[in-house]
């Protein structure tokens, strides 16, 4: 009878392991799935962020130099 716990007892060990490492991988490839999906969307925004940066500094450069309208 207690062959039959201990082996019961191991199984129920070895399902828990395996059952939080595919936790851990799942958990990995849905980081990895978010961070592909959002890479172009933040690519667009520091492109868009660098032009209105570049945009202020002519504007603000203009200025300085009395050119503004």
């Amino acid at each position: 009878m207690s062959l039959l716990f201990k082996k019961i007892k191991e199984r129920i060990k070895k399902s828990l392991f395996n059952k939080k490492g595919n936790e851990i991988v799942a958990i990995a490839l849905v980081l990895i799935f978010i961070i592909l999906a959002a890479t172009p969307y933040l690519k667009t925004l520091g492109e868009t962020t660098s032009d209105g940066i570049e945009g202020l500094n002519s504007r603000m450069e203009e200025v300085l130099r009395g050119e503004a309208n």
